[in-house]
């Protein structure tokens, strides 16, 4: 079923990098992330997801901002317009501490500093317009390619903490600075 009208996020906002505008989530987006949800890409981010667990997993990129003020934002490429990931915090529990979130949907999106651009314009609104004084983020150990922005982001690895749904993760630390 196809409702003449969907309703829209407004008022998030709009992050721009050379290469890349990160916006809100509409609607449109959801092909692109269910695949993305049924590729083996997701070995690090929790595995492979049936269509049902995927359209739970996106209707809470909308959730989210009803719920808490703040969430993810989908990375599209200036040039074609073809969202390529997603980008930015994320609070499941009341008392919990933000997280930081960062993925690409695509192998073709890979190797070429686009997840590090997008990481870090996500990284400066975070600290900067939003307020936040401090985040985490949990990589799975064998991902190197997220270790790696979260090092280029300032997070400091703490090497006594390890993620409650990923025992094989660390977990990196942040603060307000600019990355």
């Amino acid at each position: 079923m196809t409702l003449a009208f969907r309703p829209q996020l407004t008022g998030l906002p709009v992050l721009e990098t050379e290469r890349l505008v990160l916006r809100a989530p509409k609607a449109e987006d959801w092909p692109a992330f269910r695949d993305y949800r049924a590729s083996p890409r997701t070995v690090y981010a929790g595995g492979v997801k049936k269509e049902q667990q995927a359209a739970e997993q996106f209707a809470s990129f909308f959730g989210h901002w009803v719920m808490r003020g703040f969430g993810r934002l989908i990375a599209e490429e200036r040039a074609t317009g073809q969202p390529v990931g997603h980008f930015g915090p994320m609070q499941w529990e009341d008392a919990g501490q933000v997280e930081l979130t960062w993925s690409l949907w695509t192998a073709a999106a890979e190797g070429r500093g686009l997840a590090t651009e997008a990481a870090r314009a996500m990284h400066n609104w975070v600290f900067g317009p939003l307020g936040l004084t401090s985040a985490k983020a949990e990589v799975h150990r064998d991902n190197a390619a997220s270790h790696a922005i979260a090092r280029r982001l300032g997070g400091r690895l703490a090497p006594d903490q390890r993620p409650v749904w990923m025992e094989e993760g660390a977990i990196y630390l942040f603060s307000g600075a600019a990355a």
